[in-house]
């Protein structure tokens, strides 16, 4: 099934009529009350339950399931998925099925009866009910490994069990927004190795939202860029927009070449180009914004003793939604020289690309790599600068 056959699958293509049933009693029994939720998810029915079923393993309608059952804040969540019923849920006889249930009014269940509880509740949204019910069914039937391994990864019962490098639990951890012990590297597996495509949407909006970043990001936009031509114009432009310095950049230009019509290609090389270097160069001087009187840079460390580590934060977030921007590395670099803080400074250097070989640049570069022991390059790089007519000063307040 096509990416847009799924995405755009339209239900039901006929109406079916139900007549409307007689109101129940409130004394009804299980026996009376069965069978209008096993209708609901059968017979007629049957279509809107694979839908559901669909849903679960779409990349849309899983998401959102996923973070209903992480109780993930909206902030992180996508949009749930739009359900309609030929028929209205059969909510009363539910709700009077779980209360008998609970009071363990029967003597004999079928597993199936029961699943189609819990199935109920997280379809109507009783998230908190939807628990009560993984509990009973514990208490009810036992609990295997993957029951005990299912509660521990949604956080609901605490379990010797070691953290398992597995989708289900990368993405439990997505939707709870730990990023700091996602393994993308999984995910991206799961949908270039074995095609579970529907991942791909958790993977795109990790880039967009700068947690996922590195070479792993081109592994899997490398994938993605192959259905371009079958998307929506807006689809285009977001694929296009997300991927400005949030990928590595040189490889992600040739391969838009072969897929970008010629105007398309040439507008996104200049938007990228301004994404790494700060829209950066007019001969020697900064061209990328006629308000600047000064080096960007300079007035990157100016602000920095003005308005303190706030500044360095807000850069720091940037660098998040721009992990490859060659100009946000080296204004951090910048206040990296100016703390004295030579690792970082070292390794926000080395990922400024082409503004590396600013004259400026290389006098930072060349004294701390003095300061670090390296004297033979430091020195080099500055008899490079005094031999090509550029100063080996710096500005006032810098060191």
């Amino acid at each position: 099934m096509s990416l847009q056959t799924e995405y755009k699958l339209q239900w039901p293509e006929y109406r079916i009529e139900f007549h409307k049933r007689p109101e129940l009693p409130k004394t009804a029994t299980l026996s009376e009350l069965w069978p209008s939720l096993r209708a609901f998810f059968s017979g007629n029915q049957s279509r809107f339950a694979n839908y559901l079923y669909y849903l679960s393993t779409d990349f849309s309608g899983g998401f959102s399931l996923c973070s209903f059952l992480g109780e993930n804040e909206v902030a992180n969540r996508f949009r749930d998925p739009q359900l309609t019923t030929p028929s209205p849920f059969p909510s009363q006889s539910l709700d009077k099925i779980w209360k008998l249930c609970q009071n363990r009014e029967f003597e004999e269940m079928e597993r199936e009866d029961w699943e189609l509880i819990g199935f109920g509740l997280l379809y109507s949204g009783q998230i908190a009910e939807f628990r009560n019910w993984v509990v009973k069914t514990k208490e009810f039937f036992g609990q295997t490994d993957d029951n005990r391994r299912f509660l521990y990864l949604l956080g609901w019962e605490f379990s010797e069990l070691p953290y398992e490098n597995s989708i289900l639990h990368t993405l439990v951890e997505y939707v709870r927004g730990n990023r700091e012990t996602l393994n993308f590297k999984t995910l991206t597996d799961a949908v270039t190795l074995d095609s579970h495509w529907q991942i791909s949407g958790v993977l795109f909006h990790a880039i967009e939202m700068g947690w996922f970043n590195g070479d792993e990001t081109f592994r899997f936009w490398k994938f993605l860029i192959g259905f371009y031509e079958e998307w929506e114009d807006w689809e285009k432009q977001k694929f296009r927009s997300v991927s400005l310095g949030k990928i590595p950049a040189f490889p992600a230009l040739r391969y838009a070449k072969r897929y970008f019509s010629e105007e398309t290609f040439l507008s996104y090389r200049e938007d990228l180009e301004t994404s790494l270097h700060g829209d950066w160069t007019v001969n020697n001087g900064f061209g990328y914004e006629l308000s600047h009187e000064m080096d960007p840079f300079v007035e990157t460390v100016v602000r920095f003793r003005n308005e303190g580590i706030r500044y360095e934060d807000d850069l720091k977030n940037e660098l998040l939604l721009k992990p490859y921007s060659y100009f946000v590395n080296l204004q951090l670099a910048s206040i990296a020289f100016v703390k004295k803080e030579n690792d970082k400074f070292l390794s926000f250097y080395k990922k400024a690309g082409r503004l590396k070989y600013l004259p400026l640049a290389l006098n930072l570069y060349f004294r701390v790599l003095k300061v670090t022991g390296d004297e033979i390059l430091g020195s080099s790089i500055e008899r490079t600068l005094v031999a090509s007519g550029e100063s080996v000063s710096i500005p006032e307040g810098w060191v």
